[in-house]
């Protein structure tokens, strides 16, 4: 099995596992949630740490030294991505014609962060793949 294969391999698999567990928690039972205090800090922090995320992952590309803005890339768009999920997960079970104007406003900021995270990882990806020498000491 070729090194590209293999790494390949471990990306799908990582991503089917992730699907896996994030549906297995959004199937654990509650009830509706109309008023909470932690989704709106969570909704707009995943916007602006999403937003940085993009940016770090910019930098990558300019960046001497690759190897430590890496690892801050990586810290902030899984970041961004748990603290949109987060914000998606506290309403969860709250029906759709008892959310309110804010409610839906902190789903659509945190279905914003989620992009934004997501964007920074496909970043991250790209870079990885193009500049290996520069991350991996083989190359």
């Amino acid at each position: 099995m070729t090194e590209e294969v293999r790494l390949t391999l471990q990306v799908v698999v990582s991503a089917i596992f992730i699907f896996v567990v994030l549906v297995g928690v959004w199937r654990i039972p509650g009830a509706a949630v109309l008023d909470s205090a932690l989704a709106p800090v969570l909704a707009f922090s995943s916007v602006w740490v999403g937003l940085a995320s993009v940016v770090v992952g910019g930098y990558l590309w300019f960046a001497g030294n690759a190897d430590a803005w890496v690892f801050v890339h990586v810290l902030v768009w899984a970041a961004a991505i748990t603290l949109g999920s987060l914000a998606l997960w506290i309403y969860r079970h709250t029906p759709a014609e008892q959310m309110t104007e804010p409610i839906q406003m902190q789903r659509g900021q945190a279905r914003v962060g989620l992009f934004f995270g997501v964007m920074a990882v496909v970043l991250w990806y790209i870079f990885v793949i193009t500049h290996a020498g520069a991350v991996t000491p083989g190359g």
